[in-house]
């Protein structure tokens, strides 16, 4: 049997398994390239991720001085990771919601007083202005007005 051979002398299988062995390793090449710009891409992702978690961590009271690392000492161990940050910032937002809302409340319940102190000085000042009219038709018809002393010295 003979084995066909191009200008170079070799078999044509042994052509044939270089070719594919440098197809292969280019694409093994691409595909650790590939990889490599991944595993960059998800490095820079976790880096930032992190970084906006340390962020909140220094927002958040009483999360700062507990944060420990995955491997280091902690004295809490719920913030051994990012994870016990992002709980204590949920729970922090959680009680702010609350205040707010309890603010809001105080809020509206402190302008109904307003308003209802604003009918009253209305309700004062036509009673004082009617007041007022009586004892001038009092005067006017000779008669002498008397002052009321109340406890709160009006």
């Amino acid at each position: 049997a003979v084995v066909s051979t191009q200008s170079t002398g070799a078999p044509m299988g042994v052509l044939q398994t270089a070719a594919e062995s440098i197809t292969a390793s280019a694409r093994s090449d691409r595909e650790e390239k590939r990889r490599q710009t991944h595993n960059e891409v998800e490095r820079r992702r976790r880096s930032k991720i992190n970084m906006w978690i340390q962020k909140l961590a220094e927002m958040v009271p009483n999360c700062k001085d507990e944060m420990g690392t995955k491997r280091g000492p902690s004295q809490n161990p719920a913030m051994k990771s990012n994870c016990g940050v992002l709980m204590k910032t949920v729970n922090f937002i959680q009680e702010l919601q609350i205040a707010h809302t309890q603010v809001v409340e105080r809020l509206q319940e402190q302008n109904q007083v307003l308003v209802e102190m604003a009918k009253v000085r209305e309700a004062l000042k036509k009673c004082e202005h009617e007041n007022m009219v009586l004892k001038n038709q009092l005067k006017h018809h000779g008669l002498e007005p008397m002052e009321l002393k109340t406890g709160n010295g009006m």
